[in-house]
């Protein structure tokens, strides 16, 4: 009974639990403040990507616009899209968007196996075949540089001459 009397009669908090609870606070705070962060720099990379993946989608819409008006002004190259008196060019080099962005356009020759098997359009080949006069593979390149790291979308089509 004497036990129990003293703990009844003994108010407020030991050093030790003080200790204790400040504790068990400062880690509960510092697991937030952390998945805060890494909850930040997710959105981020999330924003930069997207923002990169609409800037190659517009540029490869902007390279079919070129081979719709001139399909005879498309060579071999490095390139980046340009508007000149309201139609789309390709201008040679790189282009820096809103200082974060670079964008080009690699426009290469595609070949073609030389025996088709009886196919209507004989089929792609990387090497050893034949240059196809109309037929041009383009690649969207967007880089852009997140803390140290190099990041890239890329794109890729097949530009034809058909109407």
């Amino acid at each position: 009974m004497k036990i129990i009397k003293n703990l009844q009669t003994n108010k407020g908090f030991t050093l030790v639990e003080v200790l204790m609870a400040i504790g068990l606070f400062m880690t509960l705070i510092i697991s937030l403040v952390s998945a805060s962060h890494l909850s930040t720099k997710a959105s981020q990379t999330a924003y930069w990507r997207v923002k990169a993946t609409v800037l190659a989608r517009e540029t490869l819409e902007q390279v079919l616009a070129v081979r719709a008006n001139n399909f005879g002004t498309l060579k071999e190259g490095t390139f980046h899209p340009s508007l000149v008196e309201g139609e789309w060019l390709l201008v040679d080099g790189i282009e820096t968007i809103e200082e974060r962005f670079e964008r080009r356009v690699e426009i290469y020759r595609v070949q073609r196996e030389l025996s088709c098997g009886g196919e209507r359009v004989c089929p792609i080949v990387e090497s050893g075949g034949v240059v196809d006069p109309v037929t041009f593979r383009a690649k969207v390149f967007v880089t852009w540089q997140e803390g140290k790291d190099d990041q890239e979308i890329n794109l890729e089509s097949l530009l034809t001459f058909w109407r």
